[in-house]
């Protein structure tokens, strides 16, 4: 695995660190334009920040796909064999960044990393003259971004539906809307749920639980250290086990993008389970498909991309999770050494200097750990247990991509 990325940087450090350069370079111009957006109307501002996580998020699904040719054990399963056929490089492209949309903003959102882009497009509106005279909005409500995520979800719903009568370009619009409604619904659901720990505090019905456990913190110390010490576990874990493991999974969704497309006919199991669910009404199948289809096809690249992690086996995945901390404490060993090689200096000058800094220090953090995440999936694919998994993973993200496509046969 490391060997792996090692050679992956040594050959393709220059194609990882343009895809890098050019996602930063076109997230800052969409934050500055979104600035000046926002000085004229909030929720008009506020609608350009998913494109400029999507900048982020091509350029990763860029970086990943410009090394795919020095892993051996990918350029083997991508393969194609009998009953399958090679998508093109563009349905690639578009049904790779259509199906890994949900996992990386979800990724985005429970990690906070989208707090650096608001604060970066409103940092930006501040040093934006207002050059009309009208009064700026008091921001998006919950009721305008609940219509918001209705009209994003059935816009993406019916490009989805009829992609197959619509021209190719109506994928970038498809992109937007899928952005949008999970972005929005995300931030939404962690609004709703960050007051419930103080709510739940705060009411009479828990208050003797609340008293309760103060009094026995006060009598035994060290249940208070030994609370204090659970939750930093907890805390860690989050930061060495799970965000890695995201990386992880998101890296296998968008390999498995590049998987051959299937057109041999599936499993006797899910043949009669078809068979099963043409004999239902027509109108149950019809919303049994429009409700459901969506949500699943959806969630089956994230299944398929957890269950090929759970087969690498203990000693990869503790190899790969060592690997991935000591990359992260090396990123803040780096900052700290090259702020004191810098030295003291006036705040006027760090104003200029730290977003050089910041950015130098994430360019090469990135690199290393894409390479590292790339090497690592390469090196799940190793088994035969894998091959399994990998049947079917094309179709999967064809399905993600285009989730209430209406069934072809009647």
């Amino acid at each position: 695995m490391l060997y792996t990325a090692l050679r992956v940087l040594a050959r393709c450090w220059p194609a990882l660190l343009a895809w890098f350069l050019a996602g930063w370079a076109v997230r800052a111009l969409i934050i500055h334009g979104a600035g000046y957006l926002l000085n004229i109307s909030e929720d008009i501002g506020l609608l350009l920040l998913p494109v400029a996580i999507l900048a982020l998020l091509a350029s990763y699904v860029g970086m990943f796909l410009s090394i795919r040719r020095e892993l051996p054990h990918l350029g083997r399963a991508d393969d194609v064999g009998p009953g399958e056929a090679p998508p093109t490089r563009a349905r690639q492209w578009s049904d790779t960044l259509l199906a890994a949309i949900l996992p990386f903003f979800l990724l985005y959102v429970a990690w906070n990393l989208i707090r650096d882009d608001v604060i970066d497009l409103y940092f930006s509106s501040t040093t934006q003259d207002n050059f009309f005279d009208e009064e700026v909005s008091d921001g998006s409500t919950f009721v305008t971004s609940i219509i918001l995520v209705v009209v994003a979800f059935v816009g993406r719903w019916l490009l989805g539906r009829f992609s197959a009568r619509l021209p190719r370009w109506t994928t970038a619009i498809a992109t937007y809307f899928e952005a949008v409604w999970v972005l929005v619904a995300l931030l939404i659901v962690r609004d709703l749920l960050a007051p419930v720990p103080h709510w739940l505090a705060t009411r009479r019905m828990f208050a003797w639980a609340v008293d309760a456990w103060a009094a026995i913190r006060a009598d035994f110390a060290w249940l208070g250290t030994l609370g204090d010490a659970v939750g930093w576990t907890i805390a860690q874990f989050g930061t060495l086990v799970a965000l890695p493991l995201a990386w992880l999974a998101f890296a296998s969704i968008i390999y498995f993008g590049v998987m051959p497309r299937s057109s041999r006919p599936g499993p006797a199991s899910m043949r009669a389970a078809s068979e099963r669910w043409e004999r239902m009404p027509v109108w149950m199948r019809r919303l049994g498909t429009a409700v459901g289809s969506g949500f699943l096809d959806r969630w089956r690249p994230v299944a398929l991309a957890a269950r090929l992690i759970w087969r690498s086996g203990p000693v990869a995945l503790g190899t790969y999770l060592l690997a991935f901390a000591v990359l992260t404490a090396g990123g803040e060993w780096l900052r700290f050494l090259i702020y004191r090689l810098l030295g003291p200096h006036d705040l006027s000058w760090w104003f200029g200097a730290s977003d050089g800094v910041e950015w130098a220090i994430d360019t090469v953090i990135t690199v290393l750990q894409v390479a590292l995440v790339a090497a690592a999936f390469d090196h799940a694919l190793r088994s035969d247990a894998a091959e399994e998994l990998l049947d079917d993973a094309g179709d999967a993200v064809s399905a993600a991509a285009a989730p209430a496509e209406a069934p072809r046969s009647s």
